[in-house]
Order: structure tokens, then sequence, then C-alpha cells
């Protein structure tokens, strides 16, 4: 892959990952503790504007976008051999773009019909309920394989980068409960999306420092 474009496709990583984070602040987003978010994230979004729910969930559609071209920027970071090294963790991140994506929109749904006023919008948290664990399926394998490509030598990118692939950071911060406020609750409300904006974000401050020296 052209470096430049590679470049490019970090940049629309962290831009894509941020833009879901704002997305879910819209959504419930507080300044409150790691607990609140776990407690506190219904009455949260009771109090939203339907408007600014809306908006939130338009988000979904530059979070997604961005966060396949930072897939395409981790396959073009993964050495060739393998080849189902390489597609197999490209082929994960860009199906955990569409599922983030869809939950995402989903979410949107859901909490415009939580400020409609509808007495127990059970079969929509189901369904967000299902998208989650669809998540899970998918994220848990590709976040081995790319923290075991990266330990391997597969990558261009230092071994110890390893230890902070989406799937570490985003466990560090949704089990978070006791970070205080005002940025707990963001921190774990937001654990996904901030997994991945520290991702990229660090890949890009290493590509800075590489070209510096």
């Amino acid at each position: 892959m052209n470096p430049s474009l590679m470049r490019l496709c970090g940049y629309a990583g962290l831009l894509g990952a941020c833009a879901m984070f704002a997305g879910d602040m819209l959504f419930y987003g507080q300044w409150g503790s790691g607990a609140d978010a776990l407690s506190g994230t219904y009455d949260a979004v009771e109090r939203r504007d339907p408007q600014q729910l809306v908006v939130g969930g338009l988000m979904s559609i530059i979070g997604g976008l961005g966060y396949s071209l930072g897939a395409l920027h981790v396959y073009g970071r993964l050495a060739e051999r393998p080849s189902w090294l390489r597609l197999s963790v490209t082929a994960g991140l860009l199906a955990t773009a569409v599922i983030a994506t869809a939950t995402h929109a989903v979410w949107g749904s859901f909490a415009l019909t939580v400020v409609s006023g509808a007495p127990a919008p059970t079969l929509i948290a189901n369904y967000l309920a299902l998208h989650f664990a669809i998540g899970v399926v998918v994220g848990i394998p590709v976040s081995f394989l790319l923290a075991g490509s990266i330990a391997l030598g597969r990558t261009d990118w230092p071994i110890w980068f390893a230890a902070v692939n989406p799937g570490a950071i985003y466990l560090l911060l949704s089990t978070a409960s006791y970070l205080p406020a005002p940025f707990g609750a963001s921190f774990v409300g937001g654990a996904f999306n901030l997994a991945f904006a520290a991702f990229y974000g660090i890949i890009i401050a290493l590509q800075a420092s590489r070209s510096a020296s």
C-alpha cells in the first residue's frame, strides 16, 4: 500500500473513533464517576434532546467509514506472510467496524424510543444487546490475533505495542467503575471508541516520532 495512503487511513481510523465517541456522549454522556456510567445510563438518555440523539446516531456514518479505513491501515502494517493471519486480522477489524456502525445506529433508535415516553422498550433493548454479543464474539478473537501478530514481529510496530491493542484497552476502561468524577463516566461509557482512539492515536504518534528522527 502507498505510504501516504496508509498514513491517511490511520488518521481516518482516529477520526472514526472520535466521531463514534462524540456520538456516545450525545447519547448518554455525563459528568460523573465510572460507577455512574454503569447505573445512570438510562436516566441520562431520558434527559436528552431528541435532536441531539439524532445527531449522535448519525455519527455512526462517519465512524463506520473511519473504522473501515483504519482496518486498511492495519492491513498495510501487517507482514504479507502468513497471508491467512493478515487477512484474518483485517477481516476481523472490518467486521468490527460494521458491527460498531450498526450498534451505534440501533443505539440511536433505542434512545429516541426512551425519550418518546415508551414505558419499556424491551424489544429494542434486547436487539441492542444482540449487537453487543455479536461484537464480543468477533472482537475477542481479532484482538488476540492482532496482539499476537505484533508480539511475534509480524508488523513494523515495536513488540510492546501488543499491550495497547484495542481489546486490552477496552477491557481496562469498561471495567473501571472506580474512576472518579468528572471523567470516569465518559471513560467507562465510551470505552470501546476510546480504546480505538488510543490505538490509532499511538500509531500516529509513533509515525511522527519516526519521521522526526
